[in-house]
């Protein structure tokens, strides 16, 4: 099957609908992207376990011999697929940091878009499936380390630039941001199994007031 072909076995979009002319490389893209979403979207609802590359090509409106043209197989997408998820989330952290203005500092906002940004449910919830799936696995393991490590060295570089002219220690502003980190994660986790809002907000406050209580102390 040539790749024209293979990338045409999609549900009509909008733009095919409208008679405008596509490239084979747009084409592609949006297989690929399809092919992403859906991929995030199950292993959010079903996991990595339970998840097939038919489920998968189902959930994303194509062939099953389109989404084997672009990913050998369903390893070989989950990786792609999760590298883009957290592609986004390191985008997410980076954006924060350039809002961050140093010379007036917002714990609060901070922690919002911690919570709402990096800590997102799908986020969480696929990355926690990865680590159980990457258990025995040494390829999705390198792959979650690697990626681990680009989205804390993310959030430490947005928190040196919202907070380091308060005066607060490089050393003690990344065990900061990695306390609130890992606790909107547990919490956020915590929400899946018995969702709470109330809950889930006070904990954002309290991180929030541990932010604020450590950035006084540095300007006294």
């Amino acid at each position: 099957m040539s790749d024209l072909i293979q990338d045409l076995d999609v549900l009509p979009s909008e733009t095919e609908k409208t008679g405008t002319r596509r490239t084979q490389s747009q084409r592609s893209e949006e297989t690929i992207n399809r092919l992403v979403d859906a991929t995030i979207s199950l292993m959010a609802e079903v996991g990595f376990v339970n998840m097939t590359t038919t489920s998968i090509a189902k959930r994303a409106g194509v062939s099953r011999g389109a989404m084997l043209h672009h990913f050998t197989n369903k390893v070989a997408l989950v990786i792609y697929a999760t590298g883009e998820m957290w592609r986004g989330v390191v985008a997410a952290s980076d954006a924060l940091r350039a809002q961050s203005d140093p010379e007036r500092p917002d714990p609060t906002g901070f922690v919002e878009a911690l919570w709402n940004g990096a800590m997102a449910e799908t986020h969480v919830s696929v990355s926690v499936d990865m680590m159980l799936a990457a258990r025995g696995d040494p390829e999705l393991q390198t792959h979650l380390d690697v990626w681990a490590a680009q989205m804390f060295d993310s959030y430490n570089a947005a928190g040196r630039h919202a907070f380091g002219n308060a005066g607060l220690p490089e050393a003690e502003c990344d065990a900061l941001i990695l306390t609130i980190a890992s606790t909107l994660r547990g919490q956020r986790i915590a929400q899946m199994f018995s969702p709470d809002p109330a809950s889930a907000r006070e904990v954002r406050e309290m991180m929030t007031h541990l932010l604020t209580t450590h950035l006084k102390g540095a300007q006294q």
